[in-house]
């Protein structure tokens, strides 16, 4: 007779689990098995620049392959200090040693920064709608969630609101823009609002800036870390993946004070010990680039943005025009049948009309959530891709 367990029944999922996979990366799965045109995940086709790849290849030819310090390869580190230092204009550049945390992805980034700042018992404020992975990072740490809702068919950010739902356990609160999933980029106003009711409050602002090379607004857009004051209280995360193309390089990057950024660099220790030598090696090059790379990037986006929503508005979809990142948040109405949930609607898309959208309500936390359903389409892919994806829900609208 085996006495060896079963696990199934020995080991169960803690609650804090999440109960199934992430629904954009479920989509992906689900337009590959029906060979529908991908416009749900953000995965870019934009060429890898040639020097990336060659100083990724170097690098591994020449068994640059172990781990670095936790904070980073030092290369790489004083590429990201110029870097940011040069794009944002800053009076003096982060220190490579004290102020920058190279990490695996801003989505650990992201975790490393939410576990240096919070503890089991207090809560985070999450400006929705959001990412879905800080919801799910948060309830990973025993840290309560609390929502903010952007408002009006323009998303506009209430400060205010954020102060509304704050106590003295509130440790963070959580803005990404460029925004996905709205496009929204929020503006110096809103970013200044923001900063006041954080140095009141005694708030740290932990800006997601992985789309803030994906603007198509005439100036760059605003950066809390940048008020004054919230330089000392306020961590950015940004990675490789978005501006140079390759999201399965997992290379990020967290920058903010020197006391914030020593806890952030412990947890990083901890959770994944270093980013991927080699990849950090191309990443110094990438950040050496010439800035005519990032115009033509957003001249590419520009014009694949441009494909999908003339197509949207000829379609007669309702939705803001993106800003920045490559997502367009649509009001899903002129695709639903009456009593379809989001995931019934996303469902028909794909199986019936060809073309992989996500729903809404996985850019959503709170409960309370009323109003017409929503789905976000993006437009990472090439002009064809989103050109096919738009004139499929056209014609499925016309079928309909």
């Amino acid at each position: 007779m085996s006495v060896t367990p079963d696990l199934r029944h020995v080991v169960r999922a803690p609650a804090n689990i999440p109960a199934g996979e992430s629904v954009i990366r479920g989509m992906t799965r689900a337009c590959l098995a029906a060979n529908a045109v991908n416009l749900s995940q953000g995965i870019p086709t934009y060429p890898l620049p040639l020097a990336l790849e060659e100083a990724a290849v170097a690098a591994i030819r020449s068994n640059d392959n172990q781990y670095t310090s936790p904070r980073g390869s030092w290369p790489f580190l004083q590429a990201i200090s110029g870097f940011e230092q040069h794009r944002w204009g800053l009076p003096e550049p982060y220190d490579p040693e004290t102020q920058i945390c190279v990490t695996c992805g801003a989505t650990e980034g992201m975790l490393a920064a939410l576990m240096a700042v919070a503890e089991r018992g207090s809560n985070v404020v999450v400006i929705e709608p959001a990412y879905e992975s800080y919801t799910v990072n948060l309830r990973l740490i025993g840290v309560e969630p609390r929502y903010v809702r952007l408002s009006g068919p323009d998303w506009q950010l209430d400060p205010a609101a954020v102060a509304a739902v704050a106590d003295r356990n509130t440790r963070a609160v959580v803005l990404n823009s460029p925004h996905n999933p709205t496009g929204r980029v929020f503006s110096a106003a809103e970013m200044q609002g923001l900063a006041d009711v954080c140095l009141r409050l005694g708030i740290v602002a932990i800006h997601d800036a992985i789309y803030d090379e994906l603007y198509f607004t005439a100036e760059r857009p605003a950066r809390i870390a940048d008020v004054p004051g919230m330089d000392q209280q306020s961590i950015t995360v940004n990675a490789l993946s978005k501006m140079f193309s390759v999201t399965g390089w997992r290379v990020g990057w967290v920058t903010g004070p020197a006391h914030l950024m020593e806890h952030v660099a412990r947890v990083h220790d901890f959770l994944t010990i270093a980013a991927p030598t080699p990849f950090q090696a191309a990443g110094a090059v990438a950040l050496s680039l010439p800035g005519d790379y990032f115009e033509e990037l957003r001249a590419v986006y520009g014009r694949r943005r441009d494909i999908l929503v003339t197509g949207l508005e000829k379609c007669g979809v309702a939705f803001e025009h993106p800003a920045g990142a490559y997502y367009v948040m649509c009001d899903a109405s002129a695709f639903a049948r009456p009593g379809e949930s989001e995931d019934e609607i996303a469902s028909r898309l794909l199986h019936e009309g060809g073309v992989g959208v996500v729903p809404g309500h996985c850019f959503y936390g709170s409960a309370d959530r009323a109003g017409a359903p929503q789905i976000r389409i993006a437009f990472a892919k090439d002009d064809e891709t989103v050109a096919e994806g738009v004139r499929r829900l056209g014609a499925y609208l016309g079928a309909a």
